[in-house]
Order: C-alpha cells, then sequence, then structure tokens
C-alpha cells in the first residue's frame, strides 16, 4: 500500500512537473494586461490564493512551525526563479536553479542518512546533460555574477532547503502549507519590487484590475492554484532529491509546450536531453527508496 502511495505521488509530482513547462504561457497573459516585472509573481501566486484557502477551509489539523518555514521556502524558491530571468540569461537561470538535485541529495546525505553512491553523480551529472543538451549548450557566460544569478542560485537552494524541511515536518496539514506557500510568494514578489522601485510608481487598482480580466484570473487561479497544490502534497510523501530530479522535467515541459504552441524546434538533440533528464529520475528513484518519512 505504501509502494503504491509513492507511485501515485511520483506520477502527479511528474505531471506537475510537465505541466509547470507551460509557465511562460500565464506569465504573458498578465504582461498583457499591463502588469510587469515581479509584479507578476504577485499575481501568479495571489491567484493561487482561492484554491489553497477554499482547500483548507474543508479540511482540519496542525502545521509544524518546521512545515510552516519549509512552504515559506518554497513560495520564496518559486518566485525567486520566475523573477530571476528577467534579470539574466534564461537558460542560465534554468542551470543555476537546477542544481537544486544536488543540495538536495547533500541534505539528504548529511541529515537524512542517505549514502552517497555514484548513483549519486551519475543522477547529478545526467540532470545537468539532459538541460544542457535541451538548451543546445546555448548559455551565454557574459556578465556571470548579475543579481539574476544570484536569485536563481538561491532559489534552487531555498528550494531544497524547503522541500526537505517539509518532507521531514510531522505535523503538516498540506492545505494550510499551501495558503503559507503562495502568502511566501507574494510577500517575496513584493520585497523584489520594492527593492527594484516597481512600487514607487503608479500600481494596477485591482479593484478595477480583477472585473476587467477575469478569464485571465480564472486560468491563473486553475494553473497555479491547481499545480501548486499537486507539487506540495507529493513534497510530504517524497523525499526532497527525488522532488528536485522530478521537477526538473519542467525543462522538458517548456520545451515541448514552446515547439507544440510556437513551433519552435523539438530534433534528436533535445530528445536526447530529454532522455538524460528522465534517466536522472530513473536513477533518483531507485536509488532513494530507503528513505522513509519520520512518523509519530
Amino acid at each position: 500500500m505504501a509502494e503504491r502511495g509513492e507511485h501515485l505521488a511520483i506520477g502527479i509530482v511528474l505531471f506537475c512537473a510537465l505541466m509547470w513547462g507551460f509557465w511562460w504561457f500565464p506569465i504573458s497573459l498578465i504582461e498583457e494586461t499591463g502588469i510587469t516585472g515581479p509584479l507578476v509573481g504577485v499575481v501568479m501566486n495571489a491567484a493561487a490564493l482561492p484554491v489553497a484557502v477554499g482547500w483548507a477551509v474543508t479540511r482540519r489539523g496542525q502545521v509544524s512551525p518546521r512545515a510552516l518555514l519549509g512552504s515559506v521556502l518554497v513560495g520564496l524558491a518559486v518566485t525567486l526563479y520566475a523573477v530571476s530571468v528577467t534579470y539574466t540569461d534564461f537558460l542560465r537561470a534554468v542551470l543555476l536553479f537546477y542544481l537544486a538535485p544536488a543540495w538536495s541529495t547533500l541534505i539528504e546525505c548529511i541529515f537524512l542518512g542517505r549514502r552517497w553512491t555514484l548513483k549519486s553523480v551519475v543522477a547529478i551529472l545526467f540532470s545537468l546533460a539532459g538541460v544542457l543538451l535541451i538548451s543546445r549548450g546555448d548559455v551565454s557566460f557574459d556578465s556571470l555574477g548579475a543579481i539574476g544569478d544570484w536569485m536563481a542560485l538561491a532559489s534552487g537552494l531555498s528550494w531544497s532547503i524547503g522541500l526537505a524541511l517539509v518532507f521531514t515536518s510531522r505535523q503538516a496539514e498540506v492545505s494550510r502549507v499551501l495558503v503559507v506557500t503562495a502568502l511566501g510568494g507574494i510577500a517575496t514578489a513584493l520585497v523584489i519590487a520594492w527593492a527594484e522601485g516597481s512600487l514607487s510608481g503608479p500600481l494596477p487598482d485591482p479593484l478595477a484590475w480583477i472585473p476587467a480580466n477575469p478569464a485571465t484570473l480564472a486560468f491563473l487561479a486553475l494553473y497555479v492554484g491547481v499545480l501548486l497544490a499537486g507539487t506540495m502534497w507529493g513534497a510530504f510523501r517524497l523525499p526532497p532529491a527525488i522532488m528536485s530530479y522530478l521537477l526538473s522535467v519542467e525543462v522538458l515541459g517548456g520545451v515541448l509546450s514552446s515547439s507544440l504552441i510556437l513551433g519552435e524546434t523539438f530534433g534528436l538533440i533535445e530528445a536526447g536531453g530529454a532522455a538524460f533528464i528522465m534517466g536522472a529520475v530513473l536513477i533518483e528513484v531507485i536509488a532513494t527508496r530507503r528513505i522513509v518519512k519520520p512518523t509519530g
């Protein structure tokens, strides 16, 4: 029964990862309404709140401080990653964020009793090779060290630490954690907007913007709310390294979505990259089966 539950969690998170690959589309919808920069992160996280709050009011349960901190860090990571691509080269941001599998593996080795093995090294190399192949190695290292690079690096590290805290928390009602994750994302986006001066100019009036964009809001609530819920649900059931590897499939989802919708190239090189990423996922799933969530 436990194994069946693990397989279900892997399947749900894998599906969410593929769908996260379409994240450029809702961002473009928001930007078409006149909202840009870090404020896009505010809107996307706020759109998840109705789903999160609606789920939370139907559930009972407590949430430990560890789970709350972990969920805040996950919200921080998601928003930093989304905003980082506006400050640095997109592919470089992706590569820096997807050091997360390496961070998560190290966390498991240090704190969860996992042994560092050759499988761990191979999985990390496969994951990075897959991202590089899908991007065709077209990564610019000009101005390396820009603020966007640090955001992407910090987002991957925050993601790994947040997942580890959520996974090892013993009191955690997922719906309430989802609310905190969305609020953490909103707070992060607002801080970035304040730091760069986006809050000093004229701001959109929510009372006017919301009635003017009902279809966009409905789509955002469905997309962000449901996918974030599925991702956080899986985070309570799967070790952080598996979660990080599964979420790397988002890169594949992004390439597939741009190929299907925008007509961009998806050839043998991209297929090879996809094979490497899926190989890393399979290796990691096999390598971490002995790590179980604490009970009690």
